[in-house]
């Protein structure tokens, strides 16, 4: 399905009966609807599964505009302006980008999730050199860094190959955007429900990261999986599926 927007459009991958309440997902840096396929099929039944390509990457085409951060939260009010009240999910970039539309926007979100996300996401100067001058090596870092060291390697190998598809450019610039994001001390403001989800191993986005969002969140629940890395979502789908349906029963 395509959105849209300026004259440009936006790509989404639906699954799920769209009588059911819907979660709007977004991706990381360099990622794209792939990121969430194993939510696809392990929450459709219960839900309507929407994820989005934000521009630049996947299947929507890039806008080039100047400001990244409001391009981006366009995609995304997009997606959410189309829908009744969505749960609105983000990993990593993509979270801090949720938390930006719900301190906009909190009023057409019933409720927040915020995957392996921080207030404040700093980026090692290891991953834009790598990025200038060595991008084999930067995709071996995606690999080392972003997943727990017992996760399958066709899995490791299927991500990768996704990130691979994404211009450097945009990977580059995704990462400045992480590197100049804070919101610490606004978290507060939010205050629609929000679910914490945190792989205990993840060497990117620490757990500390997850646990100043809980005590800065007041209508917030924390969620730390064990065997999990950057992408506990792809790493524990079943676990993850199982506790976003869980608490979006809740709502």
């Amino acid at each position: 399905m395509v959105i849209p927007l300026l004259f440009m459009s936006v790509h989404t991958e639906e699954l799920g009966d769209d009588t059911q309440r819907t979660i709007i997902m977004i991706h990381g840096a360099g990622g794209s609807t792939a990121t969430w396929f194993m939510q696809h099929r392990g929450l459709s039944d219960s839900l309507y599964v929407v994820a989005l390509d934000l521009n630049g990457h996947g299947r929507t085409q890039d806008r080039l505009d100047e400001n990244l951060v409001e391009s981006y939260l366009e995609d995304i009010d997009s997606i959410v302006s189309q829908y009744e009240m969505p749960i609105l999910a983000g990993h990593s970039m993509g979270g801090a980008l949720a938390q930006l539309y719900a301190l906009q926007h909190s009023d057409r979100l019933s409720g927040l999730i915020l995957i392996a996300t921080g207030a404040k996401l700093r980026v090692a100067d290891m991953v834009f050199d790598l990025l200038n001058t060595d991008f084999e090596g930067y995709l071996g870092a995606v690999e080392e860094f972003m997943f727990h060291k017992n996760t399958s390697k066709e899995l490791v190998e299927a991500s990768v190959a996704e990130v691979r598809k994404c211009p450097v450019p945009v990977i580059r610039r995704d990462y400045e955007l992480c590197n100049a994001f804070n919101v610490m001390d606004r978290l507060k403001e939010i205050q629609i429900p929000t679910l914490i989800i945190v792989g205990a191993q993840d060497m990117m986005t620490p757990v500390k990261y997850s646990k100043y969002l809980h005590v800065q969140i007041e209508k917030s629940q924390l969620l730390v999986i064990e065997n999990a890395g950057h992408s506990v979502m792809l790493e524990q789908s079943s676990k993850v599926n199982q506790e976003i349906l869980s608490w979006a029963r809740n709502l």
